[in-house]
């Protein structure tokens, strides 16, 4: 069934390009939001196994043993006047009150930073016991301070000239490559989903999916193979118009990557469809398709210019006497309510093509 594979070889070529489209999607979606980050927290890290060299992109799941004091304050205001904190950024030990660092927290992480830095300052004026700090546990990954924070962080700690101790990172708490870990999971799964889109139609084209319609046609008539040598040859000799063949025994067509067969007796209605673009209410262009009705009230679109679907229509006012030409209201009424008439239409028809029975092995007219 050498036919058979040239459709499938057909599809694949058709499935390439919105491949493509899919895989540019999700790489620029990957590209511009760095929602892979989120695989860090496959592997999270402690403060105590990173060094001034491996923090940046490192995603840390550990304990804050201090929290100093906070160098940066993000407010909301209404008309002037403060009416909420954003977000605040702390300076905390990174090891052993070596090395420090900023930790970003955003409003759902501030209570808990602001009780822990509370509770380190009375530690350090003798008001607590160390023993007695609050456990606090967070999560995020560590990335480079921009400009803007770095200087309001090197602000703060001018005078005490320990720049190289203060090191210009922070872990941004719940947050990934800035931002939420949840979004970023959402992120990647929408890339997942983009790349999934376009590999299924290439895996369906190599599997020969898109010809499932074909095969079950060629089988209404019997011998698969024995129907799939008389669709060949008919495939080689009828002549296309506008992307159609078509002869007294077969219609065929591309329906983007998937290929469509019927036998003509199956096509009871066409007619063109013109579409209207507007683009804020002005007109911009217009669209064009021919509309295929088929028996079992399937509807098939082939998009094309004006010029090519009336030829094509005229062709098939030639070639499959029994089709309806033309759209109007009771035509769709009628279609709908009762497709036996257009059976019937296709009864009388049937001698002008040389047949003499009926729908072939798919029922009577």
């Amino acid at each position: 069934m050498e036919w058979l594979k040239q459709l499938r070889s057909t599809s694949m070529k058709k499935s390439i390009p919105g491949l493509l489209l899919f895989v540019i999607a999700a790489a620029a979606l990957l590209f511009f939001s760095k929602c892979y980050g989120v695989f860090g927290m496959l592997s999270p890290k402690t403060f105590s196994e990173l060094t001034p060299e491996t923090l940046n992109g490192a995603f840390v799941d550990d304990d804050v043993p201090v929290i100093y004091d906070y160098y940066l304050e993000e407010v909301k205001t209404k008309n002037g006047r403060t009416v909420g904190t954003v977000s605040r950024q702390y300076i905390i030990d990174l090891d052993d009150e070596l090395y420090y660092m900023g930790l970003y927290a955003h409003d759902g992480a501030m209570k808990d930073a602001n009780e822990m830095m509370q509770a380190c300052e009375k530690a350090l004026n003798g008001e607590l016991d160390p023993a007695e700090l609050p456990v606090y546990h967070v999560r995020g990954m560590i990335r480079a301070m921009t400009e803007e924070d770095l200087g309001y962080y090197r602000e703060y700690t001018d005078g005490l000239d320990m720049d190289e101790y203060f090191l210009p990172y922070y872990l941004e708490v719940e947050y990934i490559n800035g931002l939420p870990i949840v979004l970023s999971w959402i992120l990647l799964g929408v890339a997942v989903l983009l790349l999934g889109l376009g590999i299924w139609p290439v895996i369906k084209a190599l599997t020969g999916g898109f010809q499932k319609q074909v095969r079950a046609k060629l089988s209404e008539s019997g011998s698969l193979e024995a129907e799939a040598e008389r669709a060949e040859r008919f495939y080689e000799s009828a002549p296309e118009t506008c992307g159609v063949r078509m002869d007294r025994n077969y219609v065929f067509f591309q329906n983007g990557a998937e290929s469509i067969l019927l036998r003509p007796w199956d096509v009871a209605w066409a007619y063109q469809s013109t579409t209207q673009h507007r683009t804020n209410g002005i007109p911009t262009g217009k669209t064009y398709a021919a509309i295929l009705r088929t028996m079992d009230g399937k509807q098939y679109t082939l998009g094309m210019k004006e010029a090519e679907v009336q030829t094509l229509l005229e062709t098939m006012a030639s070639t499959l006497p029994g089709v309806v030409l033309g759209y109007d209201k009771e035509l769709e009424r009628l279609y709908k309510e009762n497709r036996n008439a257009f059976r019937q239409r296709w009864e009388e028809k049937l001698p002008e093509l040389g047949q003499t029975r009926g729908f072939s092995g798919g029922g009577s007219l």
